[in-house]
C-alpha cells in the first residue's frame, strides 16, 4: 500500500522527502590571463605567449560553462606554457645584454686601433 505522502516502507508508513542543501566549496581556477596577455605581448616566443593566451581563454570560458575538469586541464597547459615562454624571454634579454656589451667592448677595441695608427 503506498501513502501518498511519499514512498512507503515496510510496516506501510509513509517517508516524506525533506529538501537537502549541499554546499561546495567555490570552484577557482587559476586562468593567468594576465600573465598570458603580457606573454602574448612580451615574450611571444615561438607563439608560446599566443598558445598560453588560448589556453587561458578556453580555461576562462570553460569555467564559466561549469566544465571544471577542462577548465583545470587548460589552466595548467597555460601556466605551464606561460612559464616556458617568460623563461625563454628572460634568457633571450640576458644574451641579448651579453652581446651588448661584447659587441661595445669589440668596437671600442677597433677604434682606438684604428684611432692610434
Amino acid at each position: 500500500m503506498q501513502n501518498s505522502a511519499g514512498v512507503p516502507l515496510q510496516d506501510n508508513r509513509g517517508y516524506t522527502h525533506q529538501p537537502v542543501t549541499v554546499s561546495m566549496p567555490e570552484q577557482t581556477f587559476n586562468d593567468d590571463i594576465v600573465f598570458s596577455t603580457f606573454n602574448l605581448h612580451f615574450c611571444n616566443h615561438c607563439c608560446l605567449g599566443f598558445c598560453a593566451f588560448h589556453n587561458s581563454v578556453k580555461a576562462r570560458d570553460s569555467r564559466m560553462r561549469g566544465d571544471f575538469m577542462s577548465a583545470q586541464s587548460y589552466g595548467f597547459k597555460a601556466r605551464c606554457l606561460n612559464i616556458t615562454a617568460f623563461s625563454i624571454g628572460v634568457i633571450m634579454i640576458i644574451c641579448l645584454i651579453i652581446l651588448i656589451y661584447k659587441f661595445q667592448y669589440a668596437f671600442y677595441q677597433l677604434s682606438s686601433l684604428y684611432y692610434y695608427q
